[in-house]
């Protein structure tokens, strides 16, 4: 079955007992860790019991069977096997097929794909099974991230006006595990029944994930080699993802596409930045409009399919992706002015 949006959190909060397996899917790869994670909590307090709990990764899914076998295991100290399966999409059909088919019940499992999307064959076939669920993860709306910031700050009664809460809002959301790390750091520098304003926010987020991968493809537009070095290197000092990075750069150059396209139909960049949607964080608008005057659209639109060319490299998992990226996105902004 799938789970709507909606339903996703009162079905992690009490999971149907008829379901033996759950697919965790998404764009959000952040969101996908914190999900399933949940879930499996649900099952077993401790994800190191051995007799109870097994990981399968992506290089033992060349065994057809290893879902269906560790499934199958009778667990020592639980009701439930809990099979943990860390997958990226197609090599992930087969297993799940002949685990689906069995008519296993004392376990769960719970499946992360990270590189496939609604129409991959994978996530129909746990939609069309009676007995498991497919759960998609996709980047936080401004709601989303709101719900979440209330819930951790309630924890130690943090205040924050409604224009605060905005102003959070605004500066995450990519990605859900850097949204509730920097959320954290914000609760902590408040303190216990603290209060938080809007100088506290832009002083801790001004140089968060999202702004830093913001300056990195500011950088690359703009052909700033030297920047794009600088910036580059505090991503990977900030265990900043490859993947987050690249779609940073490629939703960036998306953005100057849709404004510049929207120029060359007559609108001045001011307006055309203005009416992007989602809207462009302030800090940036800026930017953004001296990028749509140097960037025709058709170029910005190479400039993302390269990009998405580079983001397959990478989770093919065979190169060192630090690496490709630093030297991929050096070759960019190298011939950033011959798109």
């Amino acid at each position: 079955m799938k789970i709507l949006p909606r339903q996703i959190n009162n079905f992690l909060k009490d999971p149907p007992k008829d379901i033996t397996a759950v697919l965790f899917h998404g764009s959000d790869l952040g969101l996908i860790s914190e999900r399933s994670k949940n879930l499996a909590l649900f099952f077993n307090k401790n994800l190191d019991d051995v007799f109870s709990v097994s990981t399968i990764t992506n290089d033992m899914l060349t065994d057809d069977s290893i879902i269906f076998e560790t499934a199958a295991q009778i667990p020592l100290f639980n009701d439930k096997r809990l099979v943990l399966v860390k997958g990226r999409g197609t090599e992930l059909l087969k297993p799940c097929k002949m685990a689906l088919s069995s008519k296993l019940e004392s376990c769960m499992i719970i499946v992360e794909a990270t590189e496939i999307t609604s129409k991959h064959q994978l996530v129909k076939l746990f939609d069309a099974s009676e007995t498991a669920a497919s759960i998609g993860c996709y980047p936080d709306t401004k709601e989303n991230i709101i719900d979440l910031a209330k819930n951790l700050f309630s924890k130690d009664g943090i205040k924050c006006s409604k224009n605060v809460m905005d102003l959070i809002a605004t500066r995450l959301g990519n990605d859900r595990a850097t949204s509730r790390r920097e959320i954290e750091k914000l609760a902590l520098m408040a303190g216990p029944n603290g209060t938080l304003n809007s100088e506290d926010i832009i002083k801790s987020l001004g140089d968060n994930t999202v702004l830093t991968i913001d300056k990195i493809a500011h950088a690359l537009a703009s052909g700033n080699i030297k920047n794009l070095q600088k910036e580059l290197n505090k991503a990977w000092y900030e265990n900043v993802h490859a993947i987050s990075i690249l779609r940073g750069c490629q939703n960036y150059f998306r953005q100057i596409c849709f404004a510049s396209y929207s120029v060359e139909n007559g609108s001045s960049p001011v307006s055309a930045v203005r009416d992007l949607r989602p809207p462009i964080h302030f800090l940036v608008q800026k930017q953004i409009q001296d990028q749509v005057r140097r960037w025709p659209s058709k170029g910005a639109m190479k400039v993302v399919n390269r990009i998405q060319d580079m983001e397959r490299f990478v989770k093919s998992g065979t190169i060192d992706e630090r690496i490709f990226t630093n030297q991929s996105l050096l070759g960019i902004c190298i011939r950033a002015s011959r798109f």
